[in-house]
C-alpha cells in the first residue's frame, strides 16, 4: 500500500470513493476545479491509500491559520467498505498528523455523523477525544 498526495487523474476514483458515504451531489467539473485551486494553496492536503493503482482510502486535511494558532480541519477520511480494520485509514490520519506537524498545528478537529459509530472508535483510537460539540450548518 502507498500513501501520497492526489494526484489529478486519480480524481475520479477518490470522487467514486467519496459517494459511498457523502450525502450531497458530486459534481466532478467543480471537484477538479476545487482541485486545482487546492494545489495552488501550501494549506491544503489531499491525501490518498492506494494499491495496485486503486484508490483504497482517502483523507483532506486543511490547516486553517488564527491569530492564536494554526489548527488542523480533518474532512472527507473514507477507507473502501470491505477494507476498514486494516490500517488503512491509520496510515492516512498518521500522514496528516505529519502534516499539521509540518505545519505547526497547535490541535486538529473533525465532525463525524453521530450515527457513524464505528468512525468514532476509530478516531478515538488515533487519539480524538469527544470532549468538545460541534455543530454543523448545511447550505
Amino acid at each position: 500500500m502507498i500513501i501520497e498526495k492526489l494526484k489529478i487523474e486519480e480524481l475520479s476514483q477518490v470522487l467514486e470513493l467519496h459517494s459511498t458515504i457523502i450525502p450531497f451531489e458530486i459534481s466532478f467539473d467543480k471537484a477538479l476545479e476545487t482541485y486545482k485551486e487546492m494545489l495552488l494553496d501550501e494549506n491544503y492536503f489531499l491525501v490518498i491509500a492506494k494499491e495496485d493503482e486503486e484508490i483504497i482510502g482517502t483523507a483532506t486535511g486543511i490547516c486553517c491559520k488564527t491569530l492564536a494558532v494554526p489548527f488542523l480541519v480533518i474532512e472527507d477520511v473514507v477507507v473502501k467498505d470491505g477494507l476498514r480494520g486494516k490500517g488503512i485509514g491509520g496510515k492516512l490520519m498518521k500522514a496528516l498528523d505529519d502534516f499539521a506537524e509540518r505545519k505547526n498545528c497547535a490541535y486538529a478537529i473533525l465532525v463525524s455523523s453521530d450515527f457513524r459509530k464505528n468512525a468514532h472508535k476509530f478516531y478515538e483510537n488515533h487519539g480524538f477525544t469527544d470532549s468538545v460539540r460541534g455543530f454543523r450548518k448545511v447550505y
